[in-house]
């Protein structure tokens, strides 16, 4: 039995809108979710992607049982989210970016001990988990800290605790490493790679951090307007670049970097000094390199193959003729043959 199962989910909401305009035109209405379909097994580690408004946290909460669609229907684990919440409740964890699951007067530490307690734990089972979340977090240097007084950073890491601190079966994850420094990413990323790699858990994670993405996502989930546009692996969808590689150029003295006017080139990104430029497939890296050398001294230029930003970047501004010539016959979820393995702790 899939661990989630979306079958034609719809969902859209009302927006009244100012008064002159609703007796005008009434109500507006705005497409969330559109006939959405969507498989997960235990075991999948999953990135579900979009530009902000693109239906990913009506989603989320479809799924978790904190809003009831328009239409269709969700299994989560064979209970209806919606209907069974406090038994789907305990299967479940969920981090929901700014909300927080601490109690803002209290103690980080006297949080997890209503959190213990709500979910049943043995007072062992609980001290050894508390542990190896402290060995990946670090909560400890704020174990008796009020939540009000904790960083974002801080916060984020207790939460992502609260989130997994009863082991549960699906992990709902919506951008866990923000405000994170580099060292402690690494740290959460470890422990997420360290939870998918024993195969008992499904993952869902949505985030703008391509490199999350890449570091712990076999499979992704794109959608766009509520619908659907790519479910497949991660290097099927890198792949949709086909033989398009990426380069970047730094003009030596600080200088703006020039715009290369060649067939197949085109300029990603112009930051100051540095440009990024996609080349099609047949772009001769020696002609552009000679066109960029004779128009200014160049201080470095740097060749790359497809990057997953840029696959997205032109996705989002509308790019989707490599997506329909590609889009996969069959979810990967639809047999275990085709779901990708889950990340290695790095």
């Amino acid at each position: 039995m899939p661990a989630i199962e979306v079958r034609g989910v719809s969902k859209r909401f009302r927006s009244r809108g100012p008064l002159f305009r609703r007796r005008k035109e009434g109500p507006r209405e705005t497409v969330a979710l559109d006939r959405v379909d969507l498989e997960i097994g235990t075991g999948e580690f999953v990135g579900l992607l979009g530009q902000n408004g693109a239906g990913k946290s009506t989603l989320i909460r479809v799924m978790t049982g904190l809003m009831v669609p328009d239409a269709g229907e969700v299994r989560v684990l064979g209970l209806d989210p919606n209907r069974d919440q406090v038994r789907n409740a305990r299967n479940i964890g969920v981090t929901f970016g700014q909300r927080t699951q601490l109690w803002w007067d209290l103690r980080a530490r006297d949080s997890f001990e209503i959190l213990r307690d709500m979910y049943g734990l043995p007072a062992a089972t609980y001290t050894r988990r508390m542990r190896e979340l402290d060995d990946f977090l670090g909560l400890s240097a704020f174990w008796d800290t009020q939540a009000r007084h904790l960083s974002l950073g801080q916060r984020v890491r207790c939460d992502l605790a609260a989130a997994v601190l009863h082991r549960p079966v699906l992990l709902f994850l919506d951008e866990p490493t923000i405000g994170l420094d580099i060292l402690v990413k690494d740290q959460v990323r470890a422990m997420l790679a360290d939870l998918a790699g024993t195969g008992d858990h499904a993952i869902v994670l949505t985030t703008h951090d391509v490199a999350d993405v890449e570091a712990l996502c076999p499979r992704i989930v794109l959608i766009d307007r509520g619908r659907t546009l790519f479910d497949g692996t991660l290097a099927d969808l890198t792949g949709i670049g086909g033989g398009r590689r990426t380069v970047v150029v730094e003009l030596a003295g600080g200088r703006a970097a020039p715009e290369v006017r060649m067939p197949g080139v085109r300029l990603l990104e112009l930051d100051g000094a540095r440009a990024t430029y996609a080349l099609e497939p047949g772009v001769s890296q020696a002609r552009f390199a000679a066109r960029v050398l004779a128009a200014d001294e160049v201080r470095a230029i740097d060749f790359e193959g497809v990057r997953l930003e840029d696959v997205l970047r032109s996705i989002y501004a509308g790019d989707h003729s490599a997506l329909n010539a590609q889009r996969p016959a069959a979810s990967p979820a639809a047999s275990p043959a085709a779901r990708p393995s889950a990340p290695t702790p790095p």
